[in-house]
């Protein structure tokens, strides 16, 4: 396959290129989370519907607020420009930088104010201190923003809603009031299903991120040169995956005359993550839970298959296979000194930091994806690569909004209109991007400016995406050329959707809350255990009963009712 072979003299030229594309902080607030379980909107093409220019700063064109109809619906600006602001109050984080705190602004943000005619007045609490703050005001019920961004996430939505603080802004989705909300549900009915409350009302839009897995692949990673100079091809299947792994053991692929090599190490979740490779016992790759065809839910780390998964990691671990250092805080250190043969769950961007690190000792270094493995004892299994499908941060308007339809109507430009993801994703035409046989393309000065893309277009005002629809168009653009464009052609015909998360009751949500933390902890523990042989794997049959004592069937019956719900919504 394309994506596996030796890039030769590009892996360089790619190294470079996307080491100004990417930073290795880019995707921690896509990638945050315990256990996978969290996605991204449609990417956005067309031009902004705004006519009059003005020059910028470097002597490009930008696009002006003028007075146009919106899809058919409102007219922008949407009020007379000044005249009306927002309050919104967020956290410092990727998503929403302090310097919106700035009182000039940035580009970005003053295009948006410049189109919709809107002030927004930014309040940007520490992210350590954000939950306390947005409590206390919450709390009290009064001086609240007319924006906030909801904390504890799905929990904290339906506990503020029911309270009454936050305004069901399904009352102002329409196709006349909110033409670009209106279209987004009935192009992505997913979107509407996963914003319902139980009560059938909608209190909040969250930070989508759907397609952008498409193209920041998250998967593990395996030494390219070290296949190619033990003479091997890339493996297929589980088992040639261990005679990889053997190889990388024995064979001294790093060239120093020791048997120090480690073939196989851990990134986010440490030694738990081998259960990334559970996509060759019958599971998908990396979602905890999965959905049969006739819609039933399961925890899929309590299935008889996947012991069958545990037994072969064991096998692993005492054939000297993996790294015994279970938190998996030696792989940086490890590649640095051209050491790790593999790793679990990396990401796009973190691979190129890994090239980085491995160059620092042997610049040849370079990791690429593996494919999905195949395993010859599960014959009809198609191995599947889950996309991300998170929705996280979760904005909505409040009962002191004094016009809570400019609020949502706001929100609609922003957060689902074509003409604002090109902002926010792209920039500004002849300045960061350019249009190339109908195909958006980013300029030198994104992609050659001697710093990472990321912080060219932040310094915009760009990407820091308080709220709104993750595109992977942009993410794409940035590797066309380069072997991660040729592992998204590989993977994108086997992705697929994650369970969903819905917005629950208030008796699901203390069911969830109350069991699943524990059962969370209590299965990552004994993951690394039966791996490691620090539990037996003939205990298995003990750490299922235990989960259930602990009450996941309960917790199973909750997932179940949140994916039934989005179906409904969805039909």
């Amino acid at each position: 396959m394309g994506m596996f072979t030796n890039q030769g003299g590009n892996v360089m030229k790619y190294k470079k290129l996307l080491a100004l594309v990417l930073t290795a902080g880019m995707l921690g607030g896509i990638l945050s989370g315990c256990m996978p379980g969290s996605g991204t909107g449609e990417a956005a093409s067309s031009e902004p519907a705004v006519e009059s220019k003005q020059e910028t700063t470097e002597g490009n064109t930008v696009q002006e607020a003028d007075s146009s109809e919106n899809a058919g619906g409102y007219s922008l600006p949407l009020c007379d420009p000044g005249s009306e602001s927002l309050s919104i109050l967020t956290y410092q984080n990727w998503h929403a930088s302090a310097y919106y705190d700035s009182d000039e602004g940035l580009p970005v943000e003053n295009e948006i104010e410049k189109i919709t005619g809107v002030k927004v007045e930014w309040e940007c609490v520490a992210s350590g201190d954000y939950n306390t703050v947005a409590q206390t005001r919450l709390a009290s019920g009064s001086e609240l923003p007319d924006i906030i961004r909801v904390p504890n996430g799905t929990t904290g939505l339906a506990d503020y809603s029911s309270q009454g603080l936050l305004v069901n802004i399904k009352d102002y989705i329409n196709e006349t009031d909110t033409p670009n909300l209106w279209k987004l549900f009935q192009e992505q009915p997913i979107y509407e299903a996963q914003m319902t409350s139980p009560d059938g009302n909608i209190y909040g839009l969250p930070h989508a991120e759907f397609d952008i897995n498409n193209y920041v692949l998250m998967w593990n990673i395996i030494r390219q040169d070290w296949l190619d100079k033990l003479g091997l091809e890339m493996p297929a299947t589980i088992d040639e995956y261990h005679d990889v792994l053997v190889a990388f053991r024995d064979q001294d692929p790093n060239g120093n005359g020791k048997k120090d090599e480690v073939p196989l190490g851990y990134q986010n979740d440490q030694m738990f993550g081998l259960y990334t490779f559970k996509e060759a016992f019958g599971f998908n790759n990396t979602d905890i839970w999965s959905v049969s065809d006739d819609g039933v839910v399961a925890f899929d780390l309590m299935d008889e298959k996947f012991l069958d998964c545990l037994t072969t990691l064991n096998q692993w671990y005492n054939e000297g296979l993996l790294s015994t250092t279970t938190d998996g805080s030696d792989s940086d250190s490890l590649i640095s000194q051209d050491r790790l043969g593999g790793q679990t769950l990396s990401s796009t961007d973190n691979v190129i930091g890994k090239d980085d690190l491995v160059s620092e000792t042997n610049p040849d270094g370079h990791y690429v994806f593996i494919p999905a493995l195949t395993n010859e004892n599960y014959p009809d299994n198609k191995p599947t690569v889950s996309k991300r499908q998170s929705f996280h941060d979760y904005y909505a308007v409040t009962i002191d909004c004094e016009n809570p339809k400019l609020a949502v109507q706001w929100l609609d430009w922003v957060y689902a209109s074509e003409e604002s993801a090109v902002l926010r994703y792209w920039g500004f035409e002849g300045d960061t991007f350019t249009e190339e046989n109908g195909q958006k393309v980013f300029t030198d000065k994104v992609t050659n400016s001697g710093t990472s893309a990321i912080d060219v277009m932040r310094g915009i005002g760009a990407w820091p995406n308080f709220v709104g629809n993750e595109s992977g168009e942009p993410f794409k653009a940035m590797y066309v050329g380069s072997y991660f464009e040729e592992a998204y052609n590989e993977f994108k015909d086997i992705m697929s959707d994650r369970v969903p998360i819905a917005i629950g009751t208030d008796e699901e949500n203390k069911v969830y809350t109350e069991k699943w933390p524990d059962i969370e902890t209590y299965v990552k523990e004994n993951v690394v255990k039966f791996i490691t042989g620090n539990r037996a794997l003939s205990e298995w049959d003990v750490y299922v009963d235990t989960l259930k004592q602990m009450g996941i069937e309960e917790v199973v019956a909750v997932k179940q009712a949140w994916y039934d719900r989005t179906q409904e919504v969805m039909q």
